[in-house]
C-alpha cells in the first residue's frame, strides 16, 4: 500500500471511530443529539483538513520515494545514474546519499567485469593467431618435404624453421602455464624464506648459457654488498628475474651487453636488467605490463612476443609487495628495474 493511501486510511479510521463514538453516546443518552451532530461536523472537518494540510506536507517525501523507486529501476537495467536533489526529508536525503555509493560501486564493478570480458577475448583471439600461425607453417613445411618439394640443400634451413615455430609453441604454452599459476598463487599467501640473490641470479643466468654463447653475449653483473639476501618468495623472484633476462635477450641483437645492477637500501633492493636493444616508445611505456599488450604489434611478430612475460612479472612482484618499472629509449635500449621489500610481511 502506498503511503498516501495509508495517510487517508488513518484519518479515515479516526473519523469513523469517532462517529461510532458519537453514536454510541447518543444512544445511550450521553450526548443529545444536536451536539452529536455538531461534533460530527467539526471532526469531519478537522478530518478533512488534517488529511489534506499532511498531504501537502508529506509531499516532497512522496516525490524522494518516487525518485527512489524510478533510479533503482534504471539500476536494475544497467543505467548507473546518481540522485541529485533529493533533500528532504532528512532521512530519505542520507538514504539517497547511500544510494548514489552503491551505485558508483556498483559501476565500477560492473566496469572491471566488462574490461575483464574483454581482456578475456582479446586474450583468446591473440593467442589463436599466435597459436594458428606456427601450426600453419609447420604444417606447410612438412607437407613440402614430404610433397619432395625441397631439395636436399634446403631441407635443413625448413628443418631449422620447423623446430624455431616448435619453440614458439612450447614458449607460448609455457607462458599460459605460468600465467595459470601466478592466478592461483595470488589467492594464496607467499612462501617466505631467506633468499640468497647471487644464487639465485647466478641460477637463472644458467638456464641462458647455450643462448648466451651462441649470441656472443656479454653480462655484467654489478651487486651492492648489502643486498646479499632478503626474506622473500624464492621461487616469485627466481621467475621475475628469468622473465626479464629472457625479454632482454629477446629484443636485443646478438653481439650486444646485458647489464644487470643490484642496490640496497634499509628496507628494500632493486634489480635492474638493462639490454642495447631497439626501445620502447614512451607512449607505450605505460602500458607494457597489461596483459597482451604489445609494443608495436609487427615487431612482436617479427620477436615472437606474445605479451605475457612482463604482465605475469609484474604481478608476481606485486604479489612480493614490490613492482617493476621501466626506463628506455628509442634506439638506446631499455632497463627494467625491480623493487621488492627487504622483508615480505
Amino acid at each position: 500500500m502506498k503511503l498516501r493511501h495509508l495517510i487517508l486510511l488513518s484519518y479515515g479510521s479516526a473519523l469513523l471511530f469517532v462517529m461510532i463514538i458519537v453514536f454510541f453516546s447518543v444512544k445511550y443518552m450521553i450526548f443529545q443529539t444536536d451536539i452529536a451532530y455538531i461534533v460530527t461536523v467539526i471532526m469531519v472537518t478537522a478530518c478533512t483538513f488534517g488529511f489534506i494540510l499532511s498531504y501537502l506536507l508529506f509531499l516532497p517525501t512522496f516525490r524522494s520515494i518516487r525518485k527512489l523507486s524510478s533510479h533503482s529501476h534504471k539500476l536494475a537495467e544497467g543505467r548507473f545514474e546518481k540522485i541529485t536533489d533529493i533533500r528532504s526529508p532528512k532521512e530519505l536525503a542520507e538514504l539517497s546519499e547511500d544510494f548514489n555509493y552503491m551505485t558508483g560501486q556498483l559501476e565500477e564493478s560492473f566496469n572491471q567485469i566488462k574490461k575483464s570480458e574483454d581482456e578475456k577475448r582479446t586474450m583468446i583471439s591473440q593467442l589463436s593467431h599466435d597459436i594458428k600461425t606456427p601450426v600453419t607453417s609447420i604444417r606447410s613445411q612438412i607437407e613440402a618435404i614430404l610433397d619432395q618439394m625441397v631439395s636436399e640443400e634446403e631441407r635443413p634451413l625448413y628443418l631449422e624453421s620447423i623446430q624455431n615455430q616448435a619453440m614458439r609453441l612450447s614458449e607460448l604454452t609455457d607462458k599460459l602455464f605460468e600465467l595459470t599459476i601466478t592466478q592461483e598463487n595470488k589467492k594464496q599467501k607467499p612462501t617466505i624464506k631467506k633468499v640468497w640473490i647471487d644464487k639465485l641470479l647466478v641460477a637463472a643466468l644458467n638456464s641462458f648459457q647455450v643462448q648466451l654463447k651462441a649470441e656472443n653475449r656479454g653480462i655484467t653483473i654489478d651487486l651492492d654488498e648489502k643486498m646479499s639476501f632478503i626474506y622473500s618468495d624464492e621461487e616469485g623472484v627466481n621467475r621475475i628475474l628469468h622473465n626479464l633476462i629472457a625479454n632482454a635477450l629477446k629484443y636485443s641483437p646478438p653481439g650486444t651487453p646485458i647489464e644487470i645492477k643490484g642496490t640496497a637500501k634499509d628496507d628494500a633492493i632493486q634489480m635492474s636488467i638493462r639490454d642495447s636493444g631497439m626501445g620502447i616508445p614512451e607512449e607505450e611505456q605505460k602500458h607494457i605490463f597489461e596483459r597482451l599488450y604489445r609494443v608495436e604489434k609487427s615487431r612482436n611478430q617479427k620477436f615472437g612476443g606474445n605479451g605475457l612475460g612482463l604482465y605475469i612479472s609484474q604481478e608476481i612482484a606485486k604479489t612480493l609487495g614490490g613492482n617493476i618499472t621501466v626506463q628506455s629509449r628509442l634506439g638506446e635500449g631499455s632497463t627494467f628495474t625491480v623493487h621488492l621489500p627487504r622483508a615480505l610481511s
